[in-house]
């Protein structure tokens, strides 16, 4: 019994002089610690030169991509499909339109002036001959027909009715709901 108190009494012994020196060790590895500044010259060479230069580069892209405004109005995850909902398809039927420019009709009295009524930036106005219309003058107005010069080149305005709405939007193609009771 007398040998085991003497082990136990070296083990304490033993337990008690680690403890101390591992405290000593971790105060100096401490102070050693402490003594680098928070900008030290070795802080950037824990990263190598490249990767260093990639990172750089990657954060200067995306300080770029936020001050860019992106106008695309493809999905980025389906090729060439463009996403629109019915509302911007209507929005785009009604731009097209306004921004033809579309002969609506002609007048040929027996006296007086032809004119000819063109609808063009959401107006519609009269134009005679000579008058100019979107940088195009007016050279013969005829029977559901306006001849017109533009750059030195002739060209010809007929009689055309407003494109019709695209079917997904148009009221037309409503499909009545059929319940499967």
């Amino acid at each position: 019994m007398e040998e085991h108190r003497y082990l136990k009494d070296f083990v304490i012994a033993i337990s008690v002089i680690m403890l101390l020196v591992f405290a000593i060790i971790d105060y100096y590895l401490y102070q050693d610690v402490a003594k680098v500044p928070q900008d030290s010259k070795w802080k950037t060479m824990a990263l190598g030169e490249d990767l260093m230069n990639k990172i750089q580069n990657i954060e200067t892209s995306i300080a770029d991509r936020k001050q860019f405004a992106f106008t695309v109005q493809k999905d980025p995850l389906e090729q060439n499909l463009i996403v629109k909902t019915k509302t911007d398809i209507l929005k785009e039927w009604q731009e097209q339109v306004r921004n033809m420019i579309r002969l609506t009709s002609t007048i040929l009295p027996e006296t007086g002036k032809k004119a000819a009524s063109f609808s063009y930036k959401g107006e519609t106005k009269e134009y005679f001959i000579g008058d100019k219309i979107a940088g195009r003058k007016i050279t013969d107005i005829q029977n559901g027909k306006v001849t017109y010069v533009y750059n030195g080149r002739k060209g010809t305005f007929k009689l055309q009715p407003i494109p019709e709405k695209p079917q997904i939007i148009s009221e037309k193609s409503k499909k009545k709901v059929e319940y499967n009771w």
